[in-house]
């Protein structure tokens, strides 16, 4: 019966076999085996693992709407993208982490041609985001800065294209520098969108940075936390819903995320123990909420 579930479980998920191996934590030979019925193994073992993998599944299956929502906030990021694109400007977005920033620049980078979005690591140097900047533009990287950035420059002069990237407040000044330099010799517009430390770490501690700070036209920043109406969209547009707007705005704080990771935890919480959801679930679920 497992056997069965497994392979049900791997047609309706469109899953490769390697992906499956990885998920039960066993090879994709003994995925192969099992799934022929020749596996040799411990097959209760394997029988075990497979039922608990579709039933941790099965509690993932949420009654709530995904994908992007056109807040007020959301509204605002996507004109900065747009003036940036137009404009050829360098723009930033800043506001503390879960407000939506990702979401929404990356619903732009999706609807509209010809932006190049990256999104930074903590590992990011120079030599990385030329790289990542080549993969993006079809270019093959070599193994010189100056080759890569000289293609870069040749593929994106007269482009009208558009440069974001995501989380730039892990950018070093080098990096940020190499953005500065492909804005002024290409005319591309460029978004930075990230934490608020970001403008800090584009003047330099003294202000030393002038040269690069000066390309920014204008900062967009979206604070602390979301408005209470935005709040409250999200939450609408999530469950299906604004009967318990109130108490969600109440829990999630401002945050996206936050509220996010609440309607997931209290849709699960309703779903094992049977119970319709209710703004006394939501209280108690959001109080062990950490971020």
């Amino acid at each position: 019966m497992s056997r069965e579930l497994l392979q049900q479980f791997k047609d309706s998920q469109n899953l490769p076999q390697s992906k499956l191996a990885t998920m039960l934590g066993v090879s994709s030979a003994t995925v192969s085996q099992y799934l022929s019925g020749v596996y040799d193994g411990d097959v209760a073992k394997l029988d075990k693992k497979v039922c608990e993998l579709i039933e941790r599944a099965n509690s993932r299956k949420v009654d709530i709407k995904t994908g992007f929502v056109l807040t007020k906030s959301a509204r605002k990021t996507l004109s900065v993208c747009e003036d940036a694109h137009t404009l050829g400007d360098i723009r930033l977005v800043i506001g503390e982490a879960g407000l939506g920033k990702t979401m929404a620049i990356k619903e732009y980078s999706e609807k509209i041609k010809g932006v190049i979005l990256i999104e930074s690591e903590p590992t990011f140097s120079p030599k990385i985001l030329l790289v990542q900047l080549c993969h993006a533009l079809g270019v093959v990287p070599s193994r010189s800065n100056h080759d890569n950035l000289s293609a870069i420059k040749a593929k994106l002069k007269d482009s009208e294209r558009l440069i974001i990237i995501d989380e730039a407040e892990l950018l070093s000044y080098k990096c940020l520098e190499i953005i500065r330099r492909i804005h002024d010799m290409t005319g591309v517009g460029v978004v930075l969108a990230g934490m608020p430390r970001l403008v800090a770490n584009l003047k330099g501690k003294s202000g030393e940075y002038k040269q690069l700070y000066s390309r920014v036209g204008f900062v967009h920043d979206l604070g602390r936390e979301l408005t209470a109406d935005d709040v409250g969209t999200l939450a609408t547009h999530l469950l299906g819903t604004d009967e318990h707007n109130t108490a969600l705005v109440k829990a999630c704080q401002g945050n996206a995320r936050r509220l996010s990771k609440l309607i997931r935890t209290v849709n699960l919480t309703a779903k094992r123990s049977n119970k319709p959801i209710s703004d006394e679930m939501i209280n108690a679920v959001g109080l062990t909420l950490i971020g």
